[in-house]
């Protein structure tokens, strides 16, 4: 099953639905239409808060629809490329992790390779480095694995087919894809998955290893999520899932979940041991191995076009933005189609 949270063009009022076929289908005309009343679809909050009920009732729904979608008329559903995807959940809370370590060694690399002679900078990258290879402690008795994790702007989380503002202060824009989980409750914890598109602006990145990746990740729409929440049945194995990054028509990165290093459950038990979870939070794992312009020195320009695919979890398309102005100056050297936007 694929929850969505969409707009329409004639309301602003974001609805809560499912996709049938190829159409987005609001819970609100399924109960009238199926004489079935549910207050826990009435919102993705009350979906999961509500689990394992509310996700029975929303299956039953869709097998209506699904047998009656010819029966809904103009305004009961919409065709999904008419319509505005939101991120698929109203989101309580938002950490990202590092738990694909070949991507963190990879960018480590290659920000090293433009760092290294800076002596602020090159010792942090090189302590990181090491740090990510060095065997991990044994966790204390009585206390999960520790999981490195940093909380994302709460502010800049989007949905499916948004144009991302180029900040002034970056040449190396990147895309991070990553497998995220959303937290449903104590009964039933894994709600489902999406994907989750962590912008980042490589170039700063070196100079907020202290203190924190404000500039690096906090951007104007730098949270993605989406296109749907897809519950666990119809994922299968999350962590075998293929990945594919298209670039203006062209696949540009390739790879895999399979070298996500712990599983959700871990993330949930290092999370809850030191705060409890609300319904809602969305956990990023880490971005996926060669799946980034950090991985390979291969950044996107401006103006490209995004489509990040996860087997059976959609796909997740923005734009980068054009600059509006001269971008500020780059502490690495500017590549030739970003020299325009300099001087």
């Amino acid at each position: 099953m694929k929850l969505i949270r969409f707009i329409v063009a004639d309301s602003p009022n974001p609805l809560f639905g499912v996709v049938i076929r190829d159409q987005a289908v609001p819970f609100s005309v399924l109960q009238s239409k199926a004489g079935k009343s549910s207050p826990n679809l009435a919102d993705s909050r009350s979906y999961l808060g509500n689990l394992p009920d509310s996700e029975r009732a929303a299956k039953e729904l869709l097998a209506w629809g699904e047998q009656h979608l010819t029966e809904l008329g103009k305004g009961e559903c919409f065709a999904l490329n008419a319509v505005r995807l939101l991120e698929p959940v109203e989101v309580a809370a938002l950490f990202d992790f590092g738990l694909t370590p070949r991507h963190l060694k990879n960018s480590a690399e290659t920000i090293m390779k433009y760092e290294k002679d800076n002596p602020q900078t090159a010792p942090l990258l090189q302590a990181f480095a090491k740090a990510i290879m060095a065997p991990k402690p044994k966790s204390a008795p009585g206390r999960p694995e520790p999981l490195s994790y940093y909380k994302s702007n709460m502010n800049g989380i989007v949905g499916d087919g948004e144009t991302v503002p180029w900040p002034a202060y970056t040449s190396r824009l990147d895309i991070e894809p990553e497998l995220a989980v959303v937290y449903g409750n104590e009964k039933q914890p894994v709600a489902g998955f999406c994907i989750f598109n962590d912008i980042s602006a490589r170039d700063v990145q070196a100079t907020e290893f202290v203190g924190g990746f404000c500039l690096t990740k906090d951007m104007a729409k730098g949270n993605q999520l989406g296109p749907y929440l897809v519950t666990p049945d119809e994922v299968g194995d999350p962590y075998n899932l293929k990945v594919t990054v298209v670039v203006n028509g062209q696949v540009r990165y390739q790879g895999s979940t399979s070298e996500i290093s712990h599983k959700a459950e871990d993330v949930f038990a290092w999370l809850g041991f030191i705060a409890p979870l609300r319904p809602g939070s969305v956990m990023g794992f880490g971005t996926i191995p060669d799946c980034t312009g950090c991985d390979h020195d291969d950044f996107v320009d401006p103006g490209a076009e995004i489509q990040i695919t996860f087997e059976r979890l959609g796909t997740l398309r923005s734009r980068f933005a054009e600059p509006t102005g001269k971008l500020l100056p780059s502490r690495w050297p500017v590549r030739e189609p970003l020299k325009k936007y300099h001087g």
